[in-house]
């Protein structure tokens, strides 16, 4: 091995323990490792410089360049035990960001087994740190003893950075065996190590993260908000945070700030993560989007929640677009790798895997089909209570207006619009209270459907006012059913509400031939509901006075 070769796997091993906090430093020293490979036909040093180039892409996201440097690194690593070992460990976590659970666990406990029979303290904890994910989303036996060795191995070697995200894993442990005391204590030992790191952006982002999460499971809802402030201010510390840390994190922020009432913050802050992740890893855009929408259903507002969920569901449809693309060229990659070592006969048998493969793809676009449908019957529903009046059940301004422009935008389709206002209502809110006034607005709302044709649309569009589309309707017979409805609001019998309670009501009536364009009609029939209010209530008009001007 010349000289310029030993500095560059110098070099590189410190980046390897440092891309995570330096990221940009490691890359260079990691490019500049290439071109010394290259030069000097050191081909494991090819392959360990490769794949620390693809574990830098892979943190910052980019799961498709990470492929394909892993791929570039595949045929370089000949019999080196380091450069097998650091590969494995990249390729552990392709296969898992996969969804190719069982090859990310091969590769995870085959670069295991090579890092621990190497001894090498600092390669060991590298390959652990990388197959934590794995190991730990399996759920493999013995996990929690498998953390505590890692735990004991970092703090051995003096890793600071190691020990930090050890307890972070260990906290996470606790959290899912439900155990948040043991969680928050290991998160501040964690916390005390990450202190001792320069930088330690990424570390104290984790921890900070991670302590959101178990402060809200806690039901601590501010103290989660500030962890969650902090892990961002150090993430974004960093030039490319990690999307993955990024994602969970904001949904602990939309989450706390959802629990402690401020919504529109909590969609900010959503909007604002979607804005910094851009086009890339849909799975972090649609774990925010899922989250805000939670959010904000919860809260009522049920048209910003179907936005957000009509969102989420596009990103989850090319979240698994992609997902399907990456497995195909992992399992493409390994198999071309595996062809150039092997007998035709191994490769017929890996084409048969790649068959398999291809049939669970079938399967899980036929999962996505489903959960498809699923969605769109949501979004159906999340529709229709965008559609209606909260407390009546009426249709409301939303629907109205597309309603009108149907009926607007047909041809020699005649209607008639009246504006039906419940006479001195404030008064009614004043003397016996809200919730009477709430019961005579449900009340007039069934005695309103009682009347109208089933054809007639009939909506609340604020407060006391009413709103009756009457398509193909003319002026005799929209009158006839403003007063039946005046009727039937005259003398329903209010007595059961509140004694002594008595409710009419007035209404204004205009033809869609009386002016030129819905605004003016809308407006004539508001003007002809004021008539009536002047000519002494409890009475429809369908005439304008001839003091007023006509609207033409």
């Amino acid at each position: 091995m010349t000289d310029d070769v030993m500095t560059a796997t110098r070099a590189l091993e410190g980046a390897r323990s440092a891309h995570w906090e330096d990221p940009t430093g490691a890359s260079v020293i990691a490019t500049a490792a290439v071109d010394t490979a290259r030069r000097f036909g050191a081909d494991a040093l090819l392959c360990r410089a490769l794949a620390l180039q693809g574990s830098i892409a892979l943190n910052r996201g980019d799961l498709h360049a990470a492929l394909a440097l892993a791929t570039e690194a595949e045929p370089w690593s000949g019999e080196d035990v380091v450069a097998c070992a650091e590969l494995g460990a990249l390729q552990s976590q392709l296969a898992f960001f996969s969804g190719t659970y069982s090859l990310a666990l091969a590769h995870a406990e085959e670069a295991s087994a090579l890092a621990d029979a190497q001894g090498d303290a600092h390669l060991r904890l590298y390959v652990r740190r990388a197959a934590c994910m794995v190991l730990g989303t399996v759920g493999v036996p013995g996990w929690a003893e498998w953390l505590h060795e890692t735990l004991e191995l970092s703090i051995a070697a003096g890793d600071d950075w190691q020990e930090a995200i050890s307890r972070n894993d260990l906290a996470c442990w606790h959290q899912r065996e439900e155990r948040l005391a043991d969680a928050e204590a290991e998160l501040a030992r964690g916390l005390e190590a990450a202190a001792r790191l320069t930088p330690g952006d990424f570390a104290l982002g984790v921890l900070h993260s991670t302590r959101a999460d178990i402060r809200l499971l806690a039901g601590r809802p501010e103290e989660a908000l500030t962890d969650a402030n902090r892990s961002l201010a150090h993430q974004f510390a960093q030039l490319t945070p990690n999307p993955y840390i990024l994602g969970v994190t904001v949904r602990a922020q939309v989450q706390a700030l959802a629990a402690l009432g401020r919504l529109d913050d909590a969609q900010l802050s959503g909007d604002g993560a979607l804005d910094r992740l851009g086009t890339d890893v849909p799975h972090a855009r649609s774990l925010v989007l899922a989250t805000l929408a939670d959010a904000l259903r919860d809260a009522g507002r049920v048209e910003d929640a179907y936005d957000a969920l009509s969102r989420s569901a596009a990103l989850e449809r090319e979240g698994l677009h992609d997902l399907s693309e990456l497995r195909i060229n992992l399992e493409r990659a390994r198999l071309e790798t595996d062809a150039a070592r092997s007998t035709a006969a191994a490769l017929a048998a890996k084409n048969a895997e790649l068959e398999a493969l291809v049939h669970q793809l079938n399967e899980a676009h036929v999962a996505l089909e489903q959960r498809t449908g699923e969605l769109e019957t949501l979004q159906d529903q999340f529709r229709e209570q965008a559609d209606r009046d909260w407390l009546t059940g009426l249709h409301n301004r939303r629907y109205l207006a597309r309603q009108l422009d149907l009926v607007t935008g047909a041809e020699e389709q005649d209607f008639s619009l009246a504006v039906v206002d419940l006479d001195h209502f404030k008064g009614i809110n004043d003397t016996y209270g809200h919730d009477v006034g709430d019961q005579v607005l449900v009340r007039v709302a069934g005695l309103l459907l009682d009347v109208v044709r089933r054809s007639d649309v009939v909506a609340r569009t604020g407060g006391e006012e009413f709103v009756l589309l009457m398509p193909a309707a003319d002026a005799d017979a929209a009158m006839h059913c403003c007063e039946r409805a005046l009727a039937a609001i005259r003398g329903a019998g209010w007595d059961g509400i509140a004694p002594g309670l008595t409710v009419t009501a007035s209404a204004g009536i205009a033809r869609s031939g009386e002016a030129l364009g819905l605004d003016r009609i809308a407006a004539l029939a508001d003007r002809r509901l004021y008539d009536a209010k002047r000519q002494g209530r409890d009475r429809a008009v369908a005439r304008t006075s001839p003091l007023d001007d006509p609207l033409q």
